[in-house]
């Protein structure tokens, strides 16, 4: 029998793209993850603003203020 991985749902693969992006401080690397989420999610606005937001998130978790 054949040990099939399944693949995550659109919205894990989504955000776990944006929290790869918003971790690197390259901006040549930045730039290809965000181009790979916009292809995910068929939109480069929402890509960036999602990788935005996230390394806000990262940022304030670190940091233990709130993201807003």
């Amino acid at each position: 029998m054949t040990n099939i991985t399944q693949a995550p749902p659109p919205d894990d693969l989504a955000q776990l793209i944006a929290t790869r992006a918003a971790e690197h401080w390259n901006s040549d690397a930045k730039s290809a993850l965000t181009r790979l989420l916009a292809d995910v999610l068929g939109d480069y606005d929402a890509a960036y603003q999602l990788v935005e937001e996230t390394g806000r998130k990262l940022l304030a978790a670190e940091y233990e203020e709130d993201p807003q």
